[in-house]
C-alpha cells in the first residue's frame, strides 16, 4: 500500500505537461490579440495546431523520461534506480530549466522551418518568437510553483525510502531557488505581466485619453505596481535577509562559535524563529562551559571515544587495561601552609604540568582524587599498547615534574609517586539515575594504588608491576632494568 500510495502522490507530475499547454495557448492568443495580431492566428491556425501538438508531445517525452526512474523504484526499491532518483530529486530546478529550454529551441525550430518552407510569413515569426520567450517564462513560474507544491506536499513517503533516518536530517547539495526569486516569479507571472498585458490592450482597443489614460495610468501606479515593489522590499528585508542571517550564524554556531546570538524587533513568525535560535545559542554555551569546566580532562574522553567508536559497554564488562596512579609525596604538610586559594592554583598549575603526557599517549584521566590522579589505558579507549603508553606517560610526567618544579612556582621541588599495573578489571557505569560516572573496578585498580604508595618504602618515583614490565613492548624490558623504576 504504501509502495503505492509514494507512486501516485508524486505522478501528479504527469499533469503538468497538459496544464501547462493550456497555459501556452491563453498566453499566446491574448499576446497576438494585444499586439493586433488576431488575424495572423486565424490564418495559420493549422500550423499553429500543429505545433502545440508537438509541443506536448514533446513535453511528455521529456517529463516522462525523468518521472520512470521514480516510478520504478517506488515499484521495487532497488538502490540503483534510489541512487538515480535521489539525483532527479536534487537537481529538479536546473532540469525545469532545461525542460523550457529545449521546448523553445523545438518550438522555435518548427516555426522557422515553416517560414523556410514558405507556410508562415516573417511578420508572424517576429511575433511568434516574441510570444514564446513570454510565455516560456511565464510557464516557468507556474511550474516552478507546481513543482514546489509537489516536492513538499507528495514526496514524503518516497524520501523516507530513499534516504536513511540519519541522511534525511541532513542538508543535501543541489541548486537552489532562494525565497525571494520565487515570490518575485510569483508576482510577475500572475499580476505583473497580466496587468500590463491588460493595460497596453486596453490603451490600443479602449482608445484610452486625456483623464481616462491619467486615471488608469494613476490606478496602475499607485494601487498595483508600486505597492508590489514596496511589498516585495518588505518581503525580502523581513524573510530572506533575516533567513540569510540565520543561516550565516547557525553556520558559525556550528563552528563551534557561540557569539551570534540574533537581535530580534518584532513579535512576528520570524522572531520567534530569532528567540528559539537564541536560546539555542545559551543553551549550548552553557553545555560548553560545563563541558570545558568540569569535563576537560575527565570524562569527556571517554564521551567522544563512546560516540567514535560505540564500543564502550556502559553497562559493564572486562576489559584488558593499564591502570596509573600518581600522587603528590607529603603533601599534607605543605596543603597547611597555603591558603585555600593558594592550594587551588598550585594544584592546577601542578595537574597542567603533569596530566597533559597522560593524554598525549592515549591515556585517559578517570579521576582525581585531590592531589592525586588515576589514568586508565585501554584498547576500548583507543591505546592498543597500554602498557606500554602508560609506562611511556610516566616518563614525561617525570620530565614534566621537572620543569614545573624549575618554573620557580613552589618555595621548594615537589615529589611525586606513580604506580601502574595492567591485567583484566571491570569497566561499567557506577552510581544512581541521577549522577552515573563511567569507571574501572577491580585488583588491577587496587594493585596500582599500592604500587603508588610503596614509592616511598624503595625510594622510587615510578613503581611498575612485573606484569607490566613483562608486557610487549614495554620500552623497560630488558636485564639492565627491573620492575622497580
Amino acid at each position: 500500500l504504501k509502495r503505492r500510495e509514494s507512486a501516485d502522490n508524486i505522478s501528479v507530475i504527469l499533469v503538468l505537461p497538459c496544464f501547462l499547454t493550456g497555459v501556452n495557448s491563453a498566453l499566446s492568443f491574448f499576446f497576438f490579440l494585444v499586439f493586433g495580431k488576431l488575424e495572423l492566428v486565424r490564418t495559420f491556425k493549422t500550423a499553429a495546431l500543429w505545433n502545440g501538438v508537438l509541443v506536448l508531445v514533446l513535453s511528455y517525452a521529456l517529463i516522462l523520461y525523468w518521472y520512470a526512474p521514480i516510478r520504478r523504484f517506488c515499484k521495487t526499491y532497488d538502490p540503483a534506480d534510489g541512487a538515480i532518483v535521489k539525483r532527479r530529486l536534487n537537481s529538479i530546478y536546473p532540469a525545469a530549466i532545461w525542460f523550457f529550454v529545449a521546448l523553445f529551441l523545438v518550438e522555435a525550430a518548427a516555426h522557422l522551418g515553416a517560414l523556410a518552407s514558405g507556410y508562415i510569413s516573417r511578420e508572424f515569426t517576429a511575433y511568434t518568437l516574441c510570444a514564446m520567450l513570454l510565455s516560456g517564462f511565464m510557464q516557468f513560474c507556474y511550474a516552478l510553483i507546481f513543482l514546489d507544491n509537489i516536492l513538499i506536499k507528495s514526496t514524503s513517503t518516497l524520501l523516507e525510502k530513499l534516504y536513511s533516518r540519519e541522511e534525511l536530517y541532513v542538508m543535501r547539495e543541489g541548486f537552489s531557488i532562494s525565497f525571494s526569486v520565487k515570490i518575485g516569479m510569483l508576482l510577475l507571472s500572475t499580476a505583473v505581466v497580466p496587468l500590463a498585458m491588460l493595460y497596453v490592450y486596453l490603451r490600443r482597443v479602449g482608445g484610452l485619453s486625456g483623464d481616462d489614460l491619467t486615471a488608469v495610468n494613476n490606478l496602475l501606479i499607485v494601487a498595483v505596481f508600486t505597492p508590489m515593489v514596496i511589498g516585495y522590499g518588505v518581503i525580502y528585508s523581513m524573510l530572506q535577509d533575516p533567513v540569510n542571517g540565520l543561516i550565516a550564524k547557525m553556520k558559525r554556531l556550528s563552528a563551534g562559535d557561540y557569539d551570534v546570538k540574533t537581535r530580534i524587533y518584532f513579535t512576528d513568525e520570524i522572531a520567534h524563529l530569532k528567540n528559539s535560535f537564541n536560546r539555542l545559542v545559551d543553551q549550548l554555551k552553557e553545555r560548553e562551559y560545563l563541558r570545558e569546566t568540569f569535563g576537560k580532562y575527565v570524562s569527556i574522553e571517554i564521551a567522544r571515544q563512546l560516540l567514535k567508536t560505540g564500543k564502550i559497554n556502559l553497562g559493564g564488562e572486562n576489559i584488558s587495561a593499564t591502570v596509573m596512579f600518581c600522587d603528590i609525596r607529603n603533601f599534607t604538610p605543605l596543603s597547611e601552609r597555603l591558603s585555600a586559594g593558594e592550594l587551588i592554583d598550585f594544584l592546577n598549575n601542578y595537574f597542567g604540568y603533569v596530566t597533559p603526557p597522560i593524554m598525549a599517549n592515549r591515556g585517559v584521566i578517570n579521576k582525581f582524587l585531590g592531589d592525586a590522579v588515576m589514568a586508565v589505558y585501554t584498547p576500548a579507549l583507543g591505546s592498543a599498547a597500554h602498557a606500554d603508553d602508560a609506562v611511556l606517560s610516566a616518563a614525561e610526567m617525570a620530565g614534566a615534574l621537572e620543569k614545573f618544579n624549575a618554573s620557580g612556582k613552589m618555595p621548594r621541588p615537589v615529589k611525586f609517586g606513580i604506580g601502574i599495573h595492567t591485567g583484566l578489571l571491570v569497566a561499567g557505569n557506577v552510581g544512581t539515575m541521577a549522577r552515573l560516572e563511567y569507571t574501572v573496578i577491580g585488583d588491577v585498580v587496587n594493585a596500582a594504588s599500592r604500587l603508588e604508595s610503596k614509592t616511598k618504602e624503595f625510594s622510587a618515583d615510578i613503581l611498575i608491576s612485573g606484569a607490566v614490565h613483562a608486557a610487549p613492548g614495554c620500552p623497560l624490558r630488558g636485564p639492565q632494568h627491573s620492575p622497580c623504576w
